[in-house]
């Protein structure tokens, strides 16, 4: 048996965090299936029908880089005493990619190159992959980031990628949630 580890998916801020200048985010999520997949690492934005947290970037909607895990004891406020929003709400934290940040995610589409300067997009198609960086292009994707160091191997084994958080909305998407 091999227990879910902490360092599975992480958010790791290189540059940036913590400053009293960082430009954070906490809400309530959404109660969809998708929502519930979220992971520190992806990226994730304010539905703008609800108000919440969903998974992924349809749109030209502000990035924001999930800090933990949907399911993760501090995002739950079902137990006695727990302080997560008003104690009875799960939510969630992200870091806003108009921060001046570099990070680094375990959430990337693998098979893809992650060559410093690339551009980086976020997957929107339903499935494990929602939500995750992959590459893409300037003015046709909703750009969230800008690859630093490329792809490696943290001190926990784990692969990520390292990137500079970054918001350029596309020119051939419209800014609205509701898809």
């Amino acid at each position: 048996m091999l227990p879910k580890q902490m360092f599975d998916h992480r958010l790791n801020p290189l540059k940036g965090w913590p400053s009293p200048y960082a430009l954070d985010k906490a809400k309530e999520v959404g109660q969809a299936t998708e929502e519930q997949g979220i992971l520190a690492g992806m990226v994730i934005h304010i539905d703008a029908v609800t108000g919440k947290f969903k998974r992924g970037l349809p749109g030209n909607q502000v990035p924001i880089f999930a800090w933990n895990d949907f399911l993760a004891f501090d995002t739950q406020g079902a137990d006695d005493g727990n302080i997560s929003l008003n104690g009875n709400m799960k939510g969630l934290s992200g870091l806003v990619a108009l921060g001046a940040y570099e990070l680094q995610t375990t959430e990337f589409v693998s098979g893809n190159h992650y060559h410093p300067n690339t551009a980086l997009t976020v997957q929107n198609a339903a499935g494990a992959d929602l939500g995750k960086v992959m590459p893409g292009h300037y003015y046709v994707d909703t750009v969230v980031g800008i690859v630093s160091d490329g792809k490696s191997t943290n001190v926990q084994g784990k692969e990520v990628v390292s990137f500079w958080s970054y918001f350029l909305p596309s020119t051939t998407q419209s800014s609205s949630s509701v898809v």
